[in-house]
């Protein structure tokens, strides 16, 4: 609370903006606990949470077991969604886009956004302008970001970022030192030195926030998204944690010998002696003072199937929530699956990924559509109405073989001709925007020196001479 006390009395922040800033930090401050806890599960630092009935407490403190199934439901989906430049009706925006994506290294930075998108519910894009009129792309996760959502405008009223933070004495965690204020006509530098904060603003004609969210699964109720970490998925990681230590804990058990004697006399046991066994030796058990021998009496061995069974089973529990295959949990058939079976076990997912392609490249077309803002001097509606038509372009979320895939497209070649003269063809088949401009440019060069070889052949004339060139 100190963080947002000291906010609210920046010096040189609007009273209207100050607000603003308090409501986003109360909103970053109330989120991030949760945001941090999805954080623990997809790292694994999540230990076991004995329920104290079958295990020892001192016995389940010693084992540390770890599952990274949330991390592999997070990276199923983000594998499948594989950023590939945009595409645009104008030569001249695309290669303006081009050189964007390449100057921002969009492909990676994507890449992390999403991962952070599928973790937490959203990550959060950002342009702003590198002093000279070139567009910079930021991407902010939503541990470090909050925004307050208009529902008029379907777009971020406002948001703040954090874009610096560390420790200071007396505190035990990092605190943010630099703060980030996107409203609809200026950016509020806010920043920290020594106990007071000071407000710098930087006015812009975007026409609205600099901020653009991509959110993972977003609805009317829940515009920032939802998280592929859902309350399911983490009590199912919790179930399989302890189930992997009480296998742990069995198999400890089932080396150890089950061997019981029955009848001895308390005096045998309680003087100190103890009865031990060991290879090579030859073991006694005499009788006692009665004549009486004690029986010896051996337990049946521990079983681990009814202990792998159940952990199989909360495999296929993940496996449904997540959409994701079973087997990519650690949990195989004994028989090998066929490739039909393959694909069918994949469609959920691959559905998925469509869905997140189509809600990612919204966001990222809005992000493209600022960025020209910048390098042209206009506004966001002014680019968005110039009828560029610019999309994101994804690799397919199927992953088709290049034979099928090839069959196919020959196929609709030979239906629709025009398709086989469109770069559309060339993206069906897998290839990416690099390999893309490649051929294009080949086939350009390829084109240019057929024309020159035709001038310089000579030809034959009308009597069968041959005519020398021009």
């Amino acid at each position: 609370m100190r963080i947002v006390e000291g906010i609210s009395r920046a010096d040189g922040l609007a009273d209207e903006d100050r607000d603003t800033a308090v409501k986003l930090m109360k909103v970053w401050r109330q989120k991030n606990e949760r945001n941090l806890l999805r954080e623990k599960y997809y790292l694994g630092h999540v230990r076991v949470r004995d329920l104290g009935i079958a295990m020892p407490k001192s016995l389940a403190q010693k084992i540390d077991p770890r599952i990274d199934w949330p991390r592999k439901a997070v990276h199923a989906l983000a594998d499948r969604s594989v950023l590939n430049g945009y595409t645009s009706d104008d030569e001249a925006v695309t290669e303006e886009l081009r050189g964007i994506y390449t100057a921002n290294s969009l492909d990676l930075l994507y890449r992390k956004n999403l991962i952070c998108e599928l973790k937490h519910c959203c990550g959060f894009w950002t342009v702003t302008d590198d002093g000279g009129g070139y567009p910079v792309i930021s991407a902010y996760p939503a541990t470090a970001a909050a925004a307050l959502w208009d529902d008029a405008r379907k777009e971020i009223e406002a948001g703040l970022v954090v874009a610096e933070s560390k420790k200071m004495p007396g505190d035990t965690e990092r605190v943010p030192t630099v703060v980030h204020l996107f409203t609809a006509d200026s950016l509020v530098v806010l920043t920290r030195a020594g106990g007071a904060w000071r407000a710098e603003y930087r006015e812009h004609s975007m026409g609205r926030c600099l901020m653009e969210p991509m959110a993972h699964g977003a609805t009317l109720e829940r515009p920032f998204g939802t998280s592929r970490i859902t309350r399911a998925v983490m009590s199912i990681t919790d179930d399989a944690i302890r189930q992997r230590a009480r296998m742990e804990v069995a198999a400890e058990s089932a080396t150890l010998p089950q061997m019981w004697l029955l009848g001895t006399d308390k005096r045998v046991t309680n003087d100190g002696n103890r009865y031990s066994a060991s290879m090579g030796a030859i073991n006694e058990v005499t009788k006692d003072a009665d004549g009486d021998a004690p029986t010896v009496w051996q337990s049946s061995q521990l079983q681990m199937a009814p202990l792998t069974e159940y952990f199989r089973a909360l495999a296929c529990q993940m496996s449904s929530v997540t959409d994701v295959p079973v087997s990519f949990f650690g949990v195989s058939n004994d028989n090998p699956s066929s490739s039909d079976a393959i694909a069918a076990s994949l469609e959920p997912l691959v559905i998925d990924a469509k869905n997140l392609n189509a809600e990612n490249g919204h966001a990222l077309r809005n992000v493209a559509y600022m960025a020209l803002a910048v390098l042209h001097g206009t506004d966001f509606a002014t680019e968005r109405d110039a009828g560029n038509n610019v999309n994101a372009r994804f690799m397919s979320p199927a992953y088709p073989s290049v034979v099928s895939q090839s069959d196919a497209m020959l196929k609709q070649a030979q239906a629709f001709p025009k398709v086989a003269a469109s770069d559309v063809a060339l993206e069906m088949l897998g290839y990416t925007d690099e390999q893309m401009q490649r051929i294009n440019s080949d086939y350009k060069r390829a084109q240019a020196n057929q024309a020159v070889l035709s001038l310089l052949t000579p030809k034959e004339d009308g009597d069968g001479d041959t005519a020398q060139p021009a």
